[in-house]
């Protein structure tokens, strides 16, 4: 328990998991330091949700910071293990723990982890929807923007915990344990903090290296670098795949499938779903095998029907393949969520015919070349927003590319260059942070865009 955790040092007072943890942390006795890189006038607003007992360090993140003596450091995720003060923390022996690992210290009940590089979000929300519609004592948080500690003390030896979990959060877990652990997919992202693939895909892994033969490890048998890995998995493994019929929950003709006790049911009709594209139908099967395997490590039978009934109840999640509305025999899609070339390159695939594809922003390091034929082979447009039009605009030469300024821009050039019946797409493979402050403000504004559109405040022609 926390009392037992003396002297603490929180490092990363952004977002919500610092407070959070600091927060936790004081009101049960211990002695709490938080440290960023940020400046005091910048952290205000985070400083005042603080207890005035903890001490703030700010401006910088130098290892002299431990010389006061610290039992315990508690990492934020979106602080890197490299930084000269957590490396000098391990040198010197010093625990360091993600908050994730703080909270599964003090938590009951059965924990699902989610993990992967594209679609952990709507996995994690439709897997603990499921629960609860099942009836269910149920938590969602982790990665999805809801600190896991903030609901630690509430958990009892019936809840259950879903859990999306980032690489970051993974780095430094010590004895996190979830009796179901799901890797989605693992494609290139967050190279400008790995040195390479090896070191992303190694703190995936970390999601079931406590586990046991009782716990179950789940993963998408059509990703090439999973499938290639399956040596390195625990003994209760079960796959999930589009193409596949071999694999423990399957997709043919329309039909979602689950291979239970030796038995294939199938459980979900895709034309049901609310939720669209071909990564879904992926996202329902991982939450499927989720859910039966935790029935039966709890020895408990799962009601397929009451399963699908709330599989087609989940609605999805705000700005991952959204419909944002119709205009003019247009489908305006947002899908602002989508930062990385994986995400991308499965919703390009949910385009039937042709369509515009709105994509750009602040680039992650990765190789966006890869989407040169996914998009080009789709698009009748491609239109580029924000400070990587310059380098789209390379890689999509001999396409029909056009640049805008705004993403009011964006909405109308899009008009400008579609047909009726096309799907005006928005899923820009990079991060916000160049026009918008979130992925959330950036699609917000797309649907405002559209919505002003359609009620004629603004024309495209």
């Amino acid at each position: 328990m926390a009392e037992g955790y003396g002297k603490v040092l929180v490092v990363g007072l952004g977002y919500r998991t610092g407070v959070a943890a600091a927060g936790f942390l004081s009101a049960r006795g211990a002695d709490v330091t938080v440290s960023d890189i940020k400046s005091k006038d910048e952290l205000k607003d985070l400083i005042a949700k603080l207890d005035p007992s903890v001490k703030v360090i700010a401006g910088h993140q130098n290892p002299e910071i431990l010389d006061t003596g610290f039992d315990l450091v508690v990492l934020s995720p979106g602080v890197p293990a490299g930084i000269p003060l957590i490396q000098e923390a391990f040198n010197r022996k010093i625990p360091v723990i993600s908050e994730i690992e703080l909270a599964f210290r003090n938590m009951k009940g059965s924990f699902i982890g989610i993990t992967g590089t594209d679609g952990k979000s709507t996995t994690t929300s439709l897997t603990g929807h499921i629960f609860k519609e099942l009836g269910f004592d149920t938590f969602i948080g982790g990665n999805i923007g809801i600190p896991l500690i903030s609901f630690a003390e509430k958990t009892t030896v019936k809840t259950v915990t879903v859990i999306e979990l980032s690489s970051f959060q993974l780095e430094t877990v010590d004895t996190f344990k979830p009796d179901v652990a799901a890797i989605l997919n693992v494609t290139p992202d967050h190279l400008d903090r790995y040195k390479d693939m090896n070191g992303y895909f190694e703190a995936k892994k970390r999601i079931f290296k406590h586990q046991d033969n009782d716990d179950f490890f789940i993963y998408n048998r059509d990703n090439e670098i999973l499938e290639n890995s399956r040596k390195d998995y625990p003994s209760r493994t079960l796959t999930f795949s589009i193409d596949d019929d071999s694999a423990d929950s399957f997709y043919r003709d329309g039909l979602i499938y689950i291979i239970h006790e030796g038995t294939t049911i199938p459980v979900v009709k895709v034309k049901k779903l609310s939720i669209l594209g071909i990564h879904n139908i992926q996202n329902v099967m991982a939450s499927l095998l989720m859910v039966t395997s935790l029935h039966k490590k709890l020895k408990i039978e799962p009601d397929f029907h009451m399963i699908a009934e709330a599989c087609y109840s989940f609605k999805g999640l705000e700005h991952r393949m959204e419909s944002a509305g119709e205009f003019m025999g247009r489908t305006f899609v947002n899908d602002s969520k989508a930062t990385t070339i994986g995400a991308v390159e499965m919703a390009v695939r949910s385009i039937k015919d042709k369509g515009v594809v709105i994509i750009g922003g602040r680039t992650k390091g990765d190789d966006y070349s890869r989407l040169r034929d996914v998009i080009g082979e789709k698009a009748r447009c491609i239109v580029l927003i924000g400070e990587s039009s310059d380098m789209f605009s390379e890689i999509f030469s001999g396409f029909n590319v056009v640049k805008a300024s705004t993403m009011e821009d964006a909405v109308l050039k899009s008009m400008k260059n579609s047909e009726e019946g096309d799907m005006i797409l928005l899923s820009p493979a990079c991060a916000s942070f160049d026009m918008f402050s979130s992925y959330d403000e950036r699609g917000k504004v797309f649907k405002d865009c559209v919505s002003k559109l359609a009620e004629g405040k603004i024309s495209w022609i």
